[in-house]
């Protein structure tokens, strides 16, 4: 066990005054922490660890000395209760970076915490998540402020059964149950919670059904938006942004939007991916490269499209700028454009990137090629990814059965 004292060091200032320290031993050995405060010796009290009452600011200095106290007996007791070993330096480093008792805070504020956290990593749509499912949560509870222990096996079956009342898909329910058990993991992290208090032991996100699939278009049906005659303006960029993007190995909307002039090179084009950072190479067509210089930028921008109009956008900028663009001009006109090619799927831009890894599943093209192509950081994001899209190899035997 720990022990501790107020004291003063020994060598004194040059105006006769002594540091009040805190000294700390265990197993034998010692060390101290000052608290940056000091007095004479004819001020100090040995007996009580406090300064006397001919300090002119002795109410104040004792109600520090019993801040720290407090502080320290708290850190120490924690250390201990958590049984693993430590060091008087592990007990120095706590104090000096205590933030206040993380115990009683409750869900609420610790989400905020996590959610102010990614907006300053420039993380914006993992930000967004977080806060979609801590509104979503609040609803449900009919309440701002929620405590961790109100977050049961049994509450998160509830809120389930709410949100697919409220029409929610059981992706948007996923997605939310992941938030709400990333803030839990962080949260025992922090030591805010003990692990008895993980819902997610019992509570499985994998045994949310989805009914849910991924749309694409087959090469024919490619075939036929690439002969499709828009009606407008509009209609053409939503076109013309699709084809972009399956024919550059599924490239998203706001990895299109930063393609820099500096990143061609021998019709290649090269760039990072916004999601995973993962480097990504594709060779530039007849079809991209007469999209590139129908909407090419003005000649003063580091960028190829005329999207972006700022040299130096920050990351919330460029995210509303690709949610805007989807919302207003793009997936509202794909929509237009399958009804008049009387294609009954629910195509969005995304699914540019879904048509083009079916049309290399179909092709019975490796995994590994495939993953490195898509930008996936692990082959089990590919794996996971395939298995939501059809398997040619079924539907052939299938078709050899059943003629």
């Amino acid at each position: 066990m720990t022990t501790f004292q107020f004291t003063l060091k020994n060598n004194a200032k040059s105006n006769g005054e002594k540091s009040i320290i805190m000294s700390f031993i265990k197993d034998r050995k010692n060390t101290s922490l000052s608290l940056r405060h000091s007095c004479t010796d004819q001020q100090w009290s040995s007996e009580t660890e406090r300064v006397k009452k001919s300090h002119p600011d002795y109410e104040k200095l004792n109600k520090f000395i019993d801040k720290y106290k407090g502080i320290a007996s708290k850190i120490i007791e924690d250390l201990e209760d958590d049984n693993i070993p430590y060091t008087l330096q592990d007990v120095i480093y706590e104090i000096k970076n205590y933030k206040g008792d993380l115990k009683t805070m409750s869900y609420t504020k610790f989400q905020e915490i996590v959610i102010e956290n990614l907006k300053k990593s420039d993380k914006i749509g993992s930000a967004q998540v977080d806060q979609d499912a801590l509104n979503s949560l609040q609803k449900f509870f009919d309440k701002k402020d929620i405590g961790f222990n109100e977050i049961k096996y049994l509450t998160l079956k509830k809120y389930e059964a709410h949100c697919i009342e409220k029409g929610n898909s059981p992706a948007t329910i996923g997605i939310r149950m992941r938030a709400i058990r990333s803030v839990f993991n962080q949260a025992i992290k922090a030591k805010v919670i003990k692990e008895r208090q993980y819902p997610f032991k019992d509570y499985k996100i994998s045994q949310i059904k989805s009914n849910s699939k991924k749309e694409f278009l087959s090469v024919s049906e490619i075939d036929l938006l690439k002969k499709y005659e828009p009606k407008d303006q509009y209609e053409e960029f939503a076109k013309d942004m699709f084809l972009f993007s399956y024919y550059s190995r599924g490239i998203n909307f706001i990895d299109m939007m930063q393609l820099e002039k500096n990143a061609i090179i021998d019709k290649n084009i090269s760039y990072y991916r916004e999601k995973t950072g993962v480097a990504v190479k594709f060779k530039l067509n007849n079809i991209t490269e007469k999209i590139l210089k129908k909407y090419k930028s003005e000649a003063e921008s580091k960028f190829l499209l005329s999207i972006v109009k700022n040299n130096n956008p920050t990351k919330t900028y460029l995210k509303n700028k690709s949610q805007k663009y989807l919302t207003i001009y793009v997936n509202k006109y794909l929509k237009d454009i399958m009804n008049s090619l009387k294609i009954n799927k629910n195509i969005t831009f995304y699914c540019a990137r879904h048509s083009f890894a079916t049309a290399l599943k179909f092709e019975n093209v490796s995994i590994e090629i495939i993953r490195e192509a898509l930008g996936h950081k692990d082959i089990n994001s590919t794996m996971s990814y395939l298995n939501s899209l059809p398997d040619a190899k079924l539907d052939k035997i299938i078709e050899d059965i059943i003629k």
